[in-house]
């Protein structure tokens, strides 16, 4: 089987399908359910399929204007279809059209609120940790400040290998090596990563490096 129109109405397609089988053409109508009652004709179209050998024939016959239906043609009419398929199709439209309007701000909501959500999930522990203001003070390359904060938080927690990294690479944006390789040195002392150990390697290096040239570039922030 072949198809060989489509219809939005199942009156065009009953009409349409009446003279072929006046002709002894196979034909059928398929979705005539679903498009009747799917709430969208546009969307399922009613399909109309002849045998494949019968296709030629068939498309003649439909092309042939002067085939009149026969007088026992019923347009099938369901009586919960509606008389006005053109105004009740324009009503269909305007409320798919509000659908995708409507879906349209759910999603610029839903986008909205996502972004939110990821700031406060990124923000509230920034907020809550005791190195927010250090970071602050390194941002704007306040470093004496940064120091004065970071020693505070060290002596607090003396043990806390993070905090003795960041004094040291505070330190090293001051260009005060030896005391960056103090703090790189405890660092590494509590939690030994390979990152640490070649920090301190480097530092070592600019510092025996120092003692013959000039201070080391113009400090950067904590990336």
């Amino acid at each position: 089987m072949v198809t060989i129109r489509t219809f939005a109405s199942p009156v065009e397609a009953g009409m349409a399908k009446s003279p072929l089988d006046s002709r002894d053409i196979f034909c059928r109508l398929i979705d005539e359910d679903a498009n009747r009652y799917g709430g969208a004709p546009f969307a399922m179209p009613i399909r109309l399929v002849v045998a494949e050998d019968q296709a030629e024939e068939a498309e003649r016959i439909l092309k042939d204007k002067s085939a009149e239906l026969p007088e026992s043609f019923d347009a099938g009419v369901d009586p919960a279809f509606p008389k006005e398929p053109k105004d009740m199709d324009e009503k269909i439209l305007e409320e798919l059209r509000g659908v995708r309007q409507a879906n349209r701000w759910l999603l610029v909501v839903g986008i909205v609120v996502l972004i939110l959500a990821i700031d406060l999930v990124y923000e509230i522990p920034r907020q809550r940790s005791p190195w927010s203001p250090v970071y602050q003070a390194v941002r704007i390359y306040d470093y004496p400040r940064a120091v004065e904060l970071a020693k505070r938080i060290v002596q607090a927690h003396p043990n806390d290998s993070y905090g003795h990294e960041y004094l040291g690479y505070i330190y090293f944006q001051m260009g005060n090596l030896n005391q960056a390789e103090q703090e790189y040195s405890r660092a590494y002392d509590l939690s030994p990563p390979q990152g640490i150990k070649q920090k301190l390697e480097e530092i070592r290096k600019l510092r025996d490096l120092q003692n013959r040239t000039q201070p080391p570039a113009t400090p950067k922030p904590w990336p």
